[in-house]
């Protein structure tokens, strides 16, 4: 069940219909025979991606003279720029994965025709043999001094460029595909069945617009190539090379958090309020704070301005004033019982604890100095979109929400959003909230700097805990004493994003003194991870997926020093927190080195880090 598509495909076709034979690994048989026999004996062979587009079931398809039905958005086909690949093979969206048989069920084109087109031209050797040549032909042109080579090249990768104004597929002017008309054909050795409908490209731009702060609609920069199809003649978008993306250091990160607070300027509201009125006199108190250098409770040397967070603190409780919308339907609203458990549990308790208050939270909102929306990103997306990657139902829930809520109250629209504030921690939490409430204070734990949706100096990181017990959270808080710590560096997780496997394969059984393992075997409350936390010095915080990981608190509440490799994340409260203080800070290209990075780190500034 590698990667995201193929649990959908099964979630929606396992055993659900006896056309439809989908499966999970089938059991180890000599040969494969078993596997063999269902592509020999099929009309239509299943080609899901895993975690990465390319997958050889494609190349398994033709070879056993199955159509192959590729589910890969994105996935450019072998000798794309020679082969008419809709001749032979069936392209599905990954969103419509769930409309797959129907889809495969009132097809126009010929199935003998489709099945064995290929075939007929080529033959199975001598299309290896002729793919080869193209293959080579190519790399020819592009990397050896030949009369014209360019020039052919660049008539072979279609760089003749064109734009596309609309940034869709098909333009919104287009004519539609001319359909091909004829009796659907049954190839006598396999059982009866239909294809598919008027075929639809897959190869479409992401040509997509983004919302700033001002709602001003910016177009993201990219170009268009125009292809010739089978049956239509369109222009397709596709996006540009992505560039290599800039790796922001800590110190950087400070640079740009001092940058944007002295260049931003605030948003005056519609009309005044008493609470702006309390929240400047704070303003002057916090600014003026008297110097403390040392505190019974909290340790000044980890926070960048410890006087100043000290003072805040300190009126926060004293005067700060909260308002919780009520409206939402549950339990993606006001429901904070439905995740205070795993990984995104930041959102549940913050929304418990916060609800409960009696210190901060007024039932009367003039009063209030912040207004909550007590949403969970974690449940709106198990609710709108359980088994996709779709986010089109996500955005305009939000926006509903956010007109019901302006057009009954008068608090959003006195200041455009900037008093209010949401808590989100899962992946899609930036990117959902920026087009409808990105002028919000937002609080989340994917917070990358480099990327679109999260703005230093107005939003805040969140640390993303994982809670296994709800009942007793802080059951095995601490750790061993640095002096009985006999693991050097611990690293243990599933093989999420790109790091990850990159870790492993310089370090896993690579050296006594890193522990680097997979993930670890499944135990009563996770007792070997736990251990292992308890006993190491550093504990390796990689990255999965996104930047986020719930392993930088993990390491914290187990005493073992956070060894951050994750380029451009920003650690929880890195507006008062020295993070450099207490955590070392690995870019990913350093993974090699890291034995090396952690041995130069002295015991003293070790035992300090501690």
């Amino acid at each position: 069940m590698h990667g995201d598509v193929r649990p959908i495909l099964l979630n929606h076709w396992e055993n659900k219909d006896p056309d439809m034979k989908i499966f999970r690994k089938l059991k180890k048989s000599k040969g494969n025979n078993t596997y063999t026999q269902y592509m020999k004996s099929s009309k239509y062979c299943i080609c899901a991606k895993g975690y990465e587009v390319n997958i050889p079931r494609v190349v398994e398809a033709i070879f056993h003279e199955c159509v192959p039905v590729i589910t890969s958005e994105n996935f450019v086909p072998p000798f794309f720029e020679i082969l008419n690949w809709e001749s032979f093979a069936v392209f599905v969206q990954e969103k419509d994965i769930p409309n797959l048989k129907n889809i495969l069920g009132f097809s126009i084109y010929n199935l003998t025709d489709m099945s064995h087109g290929f075939h007929h031209k080529l033959g199975i050797q001598r299309s290896a043999c002729f793919g080869g040549i193209v293959f080579a032909v190519v790399i020819m042109l592009q990397y050896i001094e030949f009369p014209y080579g360019d020039v052919i090249s660049s008539l072979i990768s279609a760089t003749n460029t064109h734009t596309n104004k609309n940034g869709s597929y098909p333009p919104q002017n287009s004519s539609p595909p001319s359909q091909k008309s004829g009796d659907i054909t049954h190839n006598s050795t396999k059982p009866p069945y239909v294809l598919v409908k008027g075929m639809t490209t897959t190869y479409k731009g992401h040509d997509e617009g983004i919302m700033n702060h001002n709602n001003t609609y910016l177009k993201r920069n990219t170009t268009s190539l125009s292809v010739q199809l089978p049956n239509i003649s369109v222009v397709v978008d596709v996006p540009r090379k992505k560039k290599k993306r800039k790796v922001v250091s800590i110190s950087e990160m400070h640079d740009i958090l001092v940058h944007n607070r002295a260049s931003s300027h605030f948003m005056k509201p519609r009309w005044s309020s008493s609470a702006d009125k309390d929240l400047m006199e704070a303003k002057v108190q916090i600014e003026n704070a008297s110097l403390i250098e040392d505190d019974r409770d909290l340790y000044p040397s980890v926070f960048r301005k410890f006087s100043m967070f000290k003072r805040s603190y300190e009126l926060m409780e004293k005067t700060l004033k909260v308002y919780i919308y009520k409206e939402g339907e549950k339990p993606i609203f006001n429901q904070p019982e439905a995740v205070m458990k795993g990984i995104y549990a930041s959102e549940g308790w913050f929304m418990m604890q916060m609800k409960k208050s009696k210190r901060f939270v007024t039932k009367k909102p003039k009063e209030a100095h912040l207004f909550y929306i007590p949403y969970s990103s974690k449940i709106l997306k198990a609710t709108l979109s359980p088994y996709s990657h779709d986010r089109q139902n996500v955005v305009p829930y939000l926006k509903n929400y956010l007109d019901t809520i302006s057009g009954r109250y008068s608090f959003w629209n006195r200041s455009g959003g900037a008093d209010h504030f949401l808590v989100a921690c899962h992946d899609w939490g930036p990117d959902e909230t920026r087009q409808v409430m990105g002028t919000c204070i937002r609080a989340m734990c994917n917070a990358d700097v480099e990327k679109e949706g999260f703005e230093l100096g107005k939003d805040v990181s969140l640390p993303e805990t994982n809670i296994r017990d709800p009942q007793n959270p802080l059951r095995d808080l601490g750790g061993k004493p640095p002096s009985k710590r006999p693991n050097f560096a611990f690293f243990a997780g599933k093989m999420h994003g790109s790091l990850r496997p990159l870790l492993l394969r310089h370090w896993e059984n690579k050296d006594p003194d890193m522990k680097i393992f997979r993930k670890l075997p499944k135990v009563k409350d996770d007792r070997n991870y736990v251990d292992y936390m308890k006993s190491s010095k550093f504990c390796v915080c990689a990255r999965g997926s996104e930047v986020n990981s719930p392993r930088v608190v993990e390491a914290i509440f187990h005493e073992c020093v956070p060894v951050i490799i994750s380029d451009n994340f920003v650690p929880p409260f890195f507006e008062f927190l020295d993070w450099e203080s207490f955590a070392v800070f690995v870019q990913e290209k350093d993974v090699p080195n890291l034995k090396t990075i952690l041995l130069a780190i002295s015991n003293k500034r070790y035992l300090e880090m501690h």
